[in-house]
């Protein structure tokens, strides 16, 4: 009920009135059918049992959170065997792959914004990942001198301060998303 009584404001706050759904009680305050229900009728997702084939959100982190854990030993392990030094026939090809994946992603988070699409949030995500996994890769695999100058310029001038933009659009995003529009809804049909 809390969260159908926060929607029914958010619904108000954007767009000034009442949705077809909602009506005003008796003390001024708006409901809407998803109120109507009663709190004997609404469900929490811990409340939820499992049901064979699916996973709760708790359980679901807490396999995620293991699956990061066990990555640590794999980590120290690469660390101590990889070769120090090594060449690599594609080395351009994943330079170049990888800043075509930030700008896709650029692209389609400005592609997203411009519609005031909530997707965005999720481009936005993946530009920031990458683009702080690139400033990452320029500056250790630089060589030291003129190159490694370049790395950190483009890394304290461009990247990172991209990546900060796109992860503080999602943050405010996240708490406070677009509100449904006619055009999303019929795009989403």
């Amino acid at each position: 009920m809390l969260a159908a009584s926060g929607l029914s404001g958010i619904v108000r706050r954007h767009i000034g009135g009442l949705s077809p759904g909602m009506k005003q009680g008796p003390e001024g305050r708006t409901t809407n059918k998803i109120e109507a229900l009663g709190s004997a009728d609404h469900v929490r997702w811990s409340a939820v049992p499992d049901r064979p084939g699916t996973r709760s959100p708790r359980r679901l982190g807490r396999a995620f959170a293991t699956a990061g854990l066990i990555m640590i030993p794999w980590v120290l392990y690469l660390s101590m065997s990889l070769p120090k030094k090594a060449m690599d026939s594609h080395w351009a090809l994943a330079w170049v792959g990888l800043d075509s994946c930030e700008a896709l992603a650029l692209f389609a988070t400005g592609r997203f914004l411009k519609r005031a699409d909530n997707r965005c949030t999720l481009t936005a995500t993946a530009a920031a990942a990458l683009l702080l996994t690139d400033a990452w890769f320029d500056v250790t695999a630089a060589t030291p001198g003129g190159a490694l100058a370049i790395a950190i310029v483009m890394a304290v001038c461009a990247e990172i301060p991209i990546a900060i933009v796109c992860t503080v659009l999602v943050l405010r995003l996240i708490r406070r998303p677009f509100p449904p529009s006619e055009t999303n809804e019929q795009e989403s049909l």
